[in-house]
Formats: structure tokens, C-alpha cells, sequence
């Protein structure tokens, strides 16, 4: 007999599904006990929000903003609790005004975190819409529907502008926490439009697990996993921007906050893959006597020295360009889709503009130093990127031998006679300077 026919299959048994639904069937969810839930929640997202800003004084990143505004939708969902027990005033007025004043500051929260700036017009306008909707019902000359009608969609708006910054956002610089947040926001908007549609239709006190009350479950029930989520969502996308930051300041070095040799020839690696990465200069330089800044005004004076011409080739450069600390005293530049005539323009202005340079030093005195530069253009496909780098260096090396405070053209090399076969990946080892040696500061 084989195994298929041997099998004994298990009927499902009824009973246990019936018994699913009459244990459902006896479960009654009341309005006070889902607006309390909701409020409570929101009090414990606004503690974690506040508690997490507290661990990061440095970078805030919107975590107090949106602190603040699970704190006000904790006030404004506790008045809806107290209703039939305060105020209509307080418990249909200001209860909603506050839940409409939390979306808002969650607008600006994450425009703090994406550093876009809050249109405040725009959620002014709607917003004063929305909390002046209220006043006709509670002087008795609209039905409450039309109220739920116009907040409904005043939230909607609100969610939507979110959701709207986060995937502009998204599409520069890809955030899967940032699609989630987008997600849920774009599920709040349309949810939030879905209960404005069936306020028109009238209120209901108690929500109870019937088919004909599923859209009052749904908004209650969603407002509690939305509270949650777009919190959880919010922390997601501070830890991702944390995270980035951490990786950009590990690429950069410390004290000239240029690339450091490592992160410089992956960049380079990867525009040399783009299709465009064709045709590039290459500028090196090298502090002249730094050794003697050093010996003469000490190590905090050369690290000065260091960071003051950092900022200089960060001026004198493209954005797109590459800049970075090569080693020591010593900086190399990519500059894409480069002439020759443009690596001497740019390789002679830093020359010039270091020699103008008055370097203030800790202890209240100056110093002035001088530059030697290297240029070389790529002179073919035939050519790698090391090789390149290590004609702008000779360069370098011939300017130091001139005299110094200069910038040389690097000789071309003839071209082969076949194309390689292989090229190496490893970066050219560093030079030291002139006789004596070099140090780092």
C-alpha cells in the first residue's frame, strides 16, 4: 500500500468555528473603552518619544515635536472619554481642537526629521477650517455628522501632507522606514475620509461586533494600531537617519572633515563605473615644511594648520567633485569630467590661496604656510585611476624639488601598445614628504 492511500486526513471539526463566532458574538466593545485605550497609548508614545530625545541631546530630529503631539492627542482623546461627565465644551470642542493640534505637530515633526521646511500656511488654513466646524454643532445648528465630516478630512489633509514629505523624501535617499511611515500615513488619510463619509450618516454610542457597526470598529480600532504604528514608524526613521549619520561621519576624516583615504577611492571607484566616469583630472598636494609647523609650533598648530586647509580645498571644489585626506599632510582631488586646463586652474588657485592663508593658533598667535600641487589628466580608458593618481604625484614631487608653492603638470605616459588585461584595485601607497620626514599632526 503506498503512502499517498495510507494517509488518514482529519475532517475539520465545525463545532470549533461555531464556537469562534458565538465567543465573538458576546464581545462588546464600547466607545469609552476604545477613546481610553487610544489616549493611553498615546501617553506611552509621547513618554518613549520624550524619553528617546533625552538620550540624544544633541540631534533632536523632531523626537520632542512629536513627544509633544502624542501628548496632545493623549488631552484630547481623555476629554472625549469625560463626555457626558464635563462640558460639551470641553469634551466635543477642545477634544477635538486637540486631536486636530497633534496631527499638526506631527506634520512639523517630521519635517524637523527630514530637515524640510513645515508649511504652516497650509496647515493653518485647513486646520481653522476644520476646528471652526465644530462650533455649529455645539450650538446646536449642524448634526454632529457634518462636524465628524469636516474633521475627518481636516485630518486626512494633514496625514496626507506627511505622508507626502516622507516619499519626496524617499525618492532622494531610499528609507524602508520611511515607506512604512509613508503606509501608514497614506492609511490614516484614507481611513480618516472613510469615517468622514459615514459620519454623515449619523453617530453611534457603542461599537459592537456586528456587521452593520464594522465602519465605527474599523475607525476606533485603527485609530489605536495607527497611534502605535506611525510612533513606531517615526522612531524607525530617526534610528535609519542616526544611522546614516554615523556612516557619513565614519567616511569622513575628523579633522579636516574631508574623505578619508578609504571612503575617497570608493567613490572614485564607483563614479569610475558610471557611465559618465570616463574623463577626469586629478590635483595632489602636500603642506610644504610641515614637518617644521610641527616641531616649531606643535602638533595642536599642524592639526590647526590641517583643518584651516580642509575647509579651503572644500571651498575651491565641486560638490560633485571628490576631495580627500590622502595621508598626512597630503590631499588628493577627483575632479569629474575635467580638462587639463581646469585641474591647472583649480590646482593653482589652492596653491595661491593657501600662500594667503593666516592660520590662528590656540595660543592666540598666526602662522602661514605654503602648498606644492601635482595635476594630471586622464589620458585614456587605457588608463586606471592609480595610475593617474601616481603621474599627479610625481608631479607633486617635482613642484617640491622647484622650489616649492608651486603646481606642476605630471609628463604624460605613452600610450601601450595593447589595452591590460586586468587592472589592480589596490590604492597607491603614500609618499612621505621631503627629507627629515613627515608626520601627521
Amino acid at each position: 500500500m503506498s503512502l499517498r492511500n495510507s494517509t488518514n486526513r482529519v475532517a475539520p471539526d465545525p463545532s470549533i468555528g461555531e464556537g469562534l463566532l458565538n465567543l465573538l458574538a458576546g464581545l462588546t466593545l464600547d466607545t469609552p473603552t476604545l477613546v481610553f485605550s487610544i489616549g493611553a497609548l498615546a501617553l506611552f508614545m509621547s513618554v518613549f518619544a520624550f524619553n528617546t530625545a533625552y538620550a540624544l541631546p544633541a540631534s533632536d530630529m523632531g523626537l520632542r515635536s512629536w513627544g509633544l503631539a502624542m501628548l496632545t492627542l493623549c488631552g484630547g482623546f481623555m476629554l472625549l472619554f469625560l463626555r457626558g461627565h464635563a462640558p460639551l465644551a470641553l469634551t466635543y470642542v477642545l477634544a477635538n481642537s486637540l486631536v486636530l493640534l497633534s496631527s499638526v505637530i506631527c506634520v512639523n515633526a517630521h519635517a524637523r526629521l527630514l530637515e524640510m521646511a513645515t508649511p504652516w500656511r497650509t496647515l493653518a488654513a485647513v486646520n481653522a477650517l476644520g476646528v471652526l466646524s465644530t462650533a455649529p454643532v455645539y450650538l446646536g445648528w449642524l448634526p454632529r455628522g457634518a462636524s465628524i465630516f469636516t474633521l475627518s478630512l481636516t485630518l486626512a489633509v494633514n496625514f496626507a501632507i506627511s505622508a507626502r514629505m516622507i516619499w519626496r523624501h524617499r525618492t532622494e535617499r531610499e528609507s524602508p522606514a520611511g515607506l512604512l511611515a509613508a503606509g501608514i500615513l497614506g492609511s490614516m488619510a484614507v481611513t480618516s475620509v472613510l469615517r468622514g463619509l459615514h459620519g454623515l450618516g449619523g453617530d453611534h454610542g457603542t461599537v459592537q461586533l456586528n456587521p452593520h457597526l464594522l465602519p465605527q470598529i474599523g475607525s476606533l480600532m485603527l485609530g489605536a494600531l495607527f497611534t502605535v504604528g506611525s510612533s513606531l514608524a517615526f522612531l524607525a526613521m530617526v534610528n535609519e537617519r542616526q544611522r546614516h549619520e554615523l556612516e557619513a561621519r565614519a567616511r569622513r576624516d575628523g579633522l579636516t572633515g574631508l574623505l578619508t583615504r578609504t571612503a575617497f577611492f570608493e567613490a572614485a571607484q564607483a563614479y569610475l563605473a558610471e557611465p559618465g566616469g570616463k574623463h577626469f583630472g586629478v590635483v595632489m598636494m602636500d603642506i610644504d615644511w610641515f614637518k617644521k609647523i610641527n616641531d616649531r609650533h606643535g602638533h595642536a598648530a599642524g592639526d590647526t594648520t590641517l583643518s584651516q586647509l580642509g575647509r579651503l580645498i572644500a571651498q575651491h571644489t565641486r560638490l560633485s567633485d571628490l576631495a580627500g585626506r590622502y595621508g598626512g599632510e597630503e590631499f588628493c582631488l577627483l575632479l569629474k569630467d575635467c580638462t587639463m586646463a581646469e585641474a591647472q586652474r583649480v590646482a593653482q588657485e589652492l596653491v595661491g590661496e593657501a600662500a594667503r592663508q593666516n592660520v590662528r593658533l590656540p595660543d592666540g598667535g598666526t602662522l602661514r604656510f605654503t602648498l606644492s600641487a601635482g595635476y594630471a589628466q586622464r589620458q585614456g580608458l587605457h588608463e586606471s585611476l592609480e595610475q593617474v593618481i601616481n603621474r599627479a604625484d610625481q608631479a607633486l614631487y617635482d613642484a617640491k624639488h622647484a622650489g616649492r608653492n608651486r603646481a606642476m603638470a605630471a609628463l604624460p605616459t605613452p600610450l601601450p601598445a595593447t589595452l591590460p588585461e586586468s587592472r589592480s584595485a589596490a590604492a597607491p601607497s603614500g609618499r612621505t614628504e621631503e627629507a627629515g620626514g613627515s608626520q601627521a599632526a
